[in-house]
């Protein structure tokens, strides 16, 4: 670990960084020993991870469709490949070989997002550094710290609302129009700005003992300015909360309406994506150029709806350029996978190798380790952990209905247990009754509405939502085992999940409904009153996009398997000469 330590610290791209993000960097870095004529990576295979040249030397080179090489280029000790890979993955553009032995560490680009949200100081240092002749002596390529400045824009308001995922990078962020917004607040500006004047030509015109030259007109006045500048805050704040959100794996739009205060976040993946089209309306919309884009999806959602923004067309180029990628990412992805299936049945030796550290044997660990008894912390942490909002224990998260919706359900037991302490005091204070007299009626009084709070208190507990690596889980359970319902689908059905704050109440507290549409079910999910509903849909979305990878690799694998073997036959046939030739000789023709 040390040596590694010591390497990336002289690392022009890592240089800036302090000593606990170097040590967590070397971390996630891993080691790897290579042979001379390794092919580290091949052309057209997946690339999601930062290559470094320890020690030896790589060189790639890329072919065109006819096999002709058009580009090559060497790496030494202390260079680096891919660093834009960090924050999307792609294709190899070329094939990397060792030339000679050596040493490479090498980065995924999962692992160094992680690294990132949990040392968001650290981007800032990988800025690229440039000297007085424009020459490139440090911190990203320019590509890189592109990409690196779409993870930024998360601490923006807009993206923090719909809750992006770890490694999802914001690629276009919109609001509505100002021209749209100009056209909503033309008609209260006018007012605020020509009434008053108007009233006030028309007051100075009144005879100075009429009724509305006085205080009444002027009163008048202020209130049809409050009025109209009401109106106009409203029209403000009505468009500042609506906006639209594409990354590199969703399109989120999120809609605030003021006048009933409910909030809703639709999130439809980019691969549900089937077509995008742009309207312009109006003659002002043509003049201006804002307009509509509708883009439709193969979810139950079925179309969704980016209107009067600025430019309509950049969506679709995005939407656009997002897609080639996602079928660029599947092919490379399809190829990387048949490559290691047809190696792994022919026992093709890689010639590259990790390098495993010895592991140092901590004793503050050990010590740790080492059972504790029980404390008010340990009590404190099993008690949120049967009554918090959300609670992840291996691979199964469970959600509860907002800690609100507990206050609501047991507002009437609480009031029966302080009704029963006010009754208790009048009784021994005016009426002078003693608490012997009171104990038999207080007993069965307080019994019963204690029992009456515990019984909402469980019935909230128990009411439960599970999100596990396969399923979505909806649990309605009765109190003391006295009934259980229960609905579940399964992640591979879930096409779209929608949030909804729907009053004032939630927006506030921060708690609403998930929706969650599925296909094959008899009814879609939904999760109730839930703490952070953008945050549930962020997490079942990162859950379905893992079990669909790991269904398509499950699915794929045996098909793989099945071409690996056809290959091998193919081969024994061939090396046995039992495969007559195909192709007409020129003995053939006379």
């Amino acid at each position: 670990m040390t040596d590694k330590l010591e390497f990336l610290a002289q690392l022009p791209l890592f240089d800036a960084l302090n000593e606990d993000e170097l040590f967590a960097l070397a971390q996630i870095s891993d080691e790897y020993e290579f042979e001379d004529g390794a092919v580290i990576a091949y052309q057209r295979d997946v690339a999601d991870c930062l290559y470094i040249v320890k020690s030896g030397r790589l060189f790639a080179h890329r072919v065109d469709e006819r096999g002709v090489v058009r580009d090559s280029r060497s790496y030494f000790a202390g260079d680096w490949l891919g660093d834009n890979w960090l924050f999307v993955p792609d294709a190899h553009p070329a094939t990397v070989k060792a030339a000679g032995n050596g040493r490479l560490l090498m980065i995924e680009g999962s692992r160094f997002l992680q690294f990132l949200e949990q040392h968001p100081a650290a981007l800032e240092k990988l800025e690229p550094d440039y000297d007085v002749t424009d020459t490139h002596i440090g911190g990203l390529s320019e590509e890189a710290w592109e990409e690196a400045q779409k993870s930024r824009i998360k601490a923006d308001k807009q993206s923090a609302a719909i809750s992006l995922l770890p490694d999802e990078l914001v690629e276009l962020n919109l609001r509505r129009s100002h021209w749209y917004l100009l056209l909503r607040i033309f008609l209260p500006g006018i007012f605020l700005l020509t009434i008053p004047l108007w009233l006030f030509i028309l007051l100075s015109r009144q005879p100075a003992e009429s009724f509305w030259s006085g205080t009444p007109g002027l009163l008048v006045s202020l209130l049809l300015l409050l009025l109209f500048g009401l109106w106009l805050l409203f029209e403000l704040l009505d468009w500042s909360n609506d906006y639209f959100v594409i990354t590199n794996k969703h399109l989120a739009h999120r809609e605030f309406s003021l006048r009933t205060f409910r909030t809703t976040v639709t999130k439809i993946p980019i691969d549900q994506i089937q077509s995008v089209a742009t309207v312009k309306s109006s003659f002002i919309a043509n003049l201006f150029n804002f307009g509509t884009a509708r883009i439709t999806t193969a979810a139950q959602a079925g179309a969704v709806y980016f209107d009067n923004i600025d430019d309509p067309r950049q969506v679709e180029d995005v939407l656009n350029r997002l897609r080639q990628r996602v079928q660029a990412l599947n092919a490379a992805l399809a190829q990387t996978t048949m490559r290691r299936s047809v190696e792994g049945h022919f026992q093709v030796q890689s010639g590259y190798d990790m390098v495993v550290e010895e592991e140092e044997e901590d004793e503050d660990a050990l010590e740790t380790a080492v059972p504790q008894p029980a404390t008010f912390a340990g009590f404190w942490r099993a008690f949120k952990q049967r009554y918090q909002g959300r609670v992840e224990v291996g691979n199964v998260i469970t959600y509860r209905k907002h800690f609100f919706v507990l206050l609501q359900v047991t507002l009437w037991p609480v009031a029966a247990l302080l009704a029963l302490l006010v009754m208790n005091w009048v009784l021994m204070g005016i009426f002078q009754f003693t608490l012997t007299e009171l104990a038999v009626v207080d007993a069965i009084l307080f019994v019963g509405a204690f029992g009456w709070l515990v019984w909402k208190v469980e019935d909230w507990r128990n009411d439960t939502f599970q999100l596990t690596d396969r399923y979505v889980i909806d649990i309605d359970r009765r109190p003391f085992g006295f009934g259980e319902s229960r609905k579940q689908a399964e992640l591979s059905n879930v096409q779209n999940i929608n949030s909804d704050r729907p009053n004032l109440l939630a927006t506030l507290f921060n708690y609403g409904n998930v929706v969650i549409d599925t296909a094959g079910a008899q009814a879609d999910i939904v999760f109730e009153t839930v703490s952070n509903p953008n945050r549930v849909q962020s997490d079942i979305f990162r859950r379905r996009d893992q079990y669909r990878r790991q269904q398509a690799i499950k699915q794929g694998d045996q098909r793989r398997k099945e071409y690996a073997v056809l290959l091998d036959v193919y081969k024994q046939a061939t090396e046995q000469d039992r495969i007559p030739r195909r192709t007409p000789t020129e003995e053939n023709y006379e």
